[in-house]
């Protein structure tokens, strides 16, 4: 690029940093459409993200509020003489509020756009879309892993991102474990993972078409071989075309989050997640911002986005974890078929 090229695309870049932010307590805030467009971007490819309740957070906290009445209601009218009685108080039930809390937790990500490599096809509104695109997406990744597996006693030196805030997996109130809850010694016991999970799961969100186990790759991949196992058109259907996966009428589905290596190496474990996703709260300050930083030295301007977020349940009890230790999720990588018999007709899919 010559001086004027160069001149010309710094002129476009103003510009489309002057379309994306409104400028408020000298912060260059992201405009409400932008927001939007972002926060779609930082949703769209996370498996667990993207079906969870997003709060917009217009102040520090946020009231995660819940309300419900616990126990049976219904008592019988009529006395042992047939009239009507007055129910005692201990009949009588009252409607409960709580409420988790969502503290936003600052977080920094910054996208640097070298002079040489911005083209005629990222100017103006190209440029807008590119930024808010690829660093939605790039961000969303990260989001979601600091919403599972966020955990503060991780040590900052270990994870600076994990150690902020407690995430899903660690506020769930249900927690179980492999060899310690069920037994796991090989792949053909896998469906061993959701049966306890079941069990677990306090009797009030057990409805089966709205609840998910979201799982790591091993755990979908050894289930799939089990069906595939089976003698029946479901093992071929399930191996063929990849179809979705249910237990006992529970979707299955495997999170990329779940598959992360660097946060699976820190815990030493593999996490199974059954929950409702309408359960699982994610938020995100409105005030977020984004500022250009010119380096004219190195001729590059960086972007930076600062983001407040952080996550919780809105009923922690609505939730169940499995740890599995990484050696035993290593090892369902084949299948005891003499285990697992022809099947019948009958399926757990159903």
């Amino acid at each position: 690029m010559d001086n004027n090229d160069i001149l010309n695309e710094l002129g476009n870049q103003g510009a489309a940093f002057k379309e994306l932010t409104n400028i408020k307590d000298g912060k260059a805030i992201l405009s409400p459409a932008h927001l939007g467009k972002f926060l779609m971007y930082a949703s769209l490819d996370q498996t667990i993200l993207n079906s969870a309740a997003f709060e917009l957070m217009p102040a520090p906290e946020k009231n995660l509020n819940r309300a419900g009445i616990v126990g049976r209601v219904l008592s019988n009218g009529y006395d042992e003489e047939g009239k009507t009685r007055e129910l005692t108080e201990d009949e009588k039930k009252g409607l409960s509020f709580g409420a988790n809390t969502l503290i936003a937790k600052k977080l920094k990500a910054c996208a640097k756009i070298e002079d040489d490599d911005i083209e005629d096809n990222i100017t103006g509104e190209a440029l807008t879309n590119t930024l808010l695109q690829e660093m939605g997406r790039a961000i969303g990744e990260n989001l979601e892993l600091f919403a599972v597996f966020g955990d503060t006693t991780i040590n900052k030196a270990d994870d600076p991102l994990l150690c902020i805030t407690d995430g899903w997996l660690k506020l769930a109130e249900h927690q179980i474990a492999a060899e310690d809850d069920f037994t796991l010694d090989n792949a053909s016991q896998i469906e061993n993972i959701f049966d306890a999970g079941i069990r677990k799961l306090s009797p009030r969100f057990r409805k089966r078409d709205k609840l998910i186990f979201y799982v790591p790759f091993e755990v979908e991949d050894a289930y799939r071989d089990v069906l595939k196992s089976r003698s029946t058109g479901l093992g071929d259907a399930t191996q063929i075309g990849f179809a979705e996966l249910k237990y006992k009428g529970i979707t299955i589905k495997n999170a990329n989050t779940l598959d992360d290596p660097e946060a699976r190496e820190l815990i030493g474990a593999g996490k199974v997640l059954l929950t409702q996703p309408e359960n699982l709260a994610w938020g995100i300050r409105s005030n977020l911002s984004i500022e250009p930083e010119r380096k004219a030295g190195m001729e590059r301007t960086d972007y930076w986005f600062r983001i407040r977020g952080d996550a919780d349940h809105y009923f922690r009890d609505g939730a169940v974890v499995t740890t599995i230790p990484n050696d035993i999720l290593d090892s369902l990588n084949g299948i005891d078929t003499e285990d697992t018999g022809d099947g019948g007709e009958q399926s757990p899919i159903g």
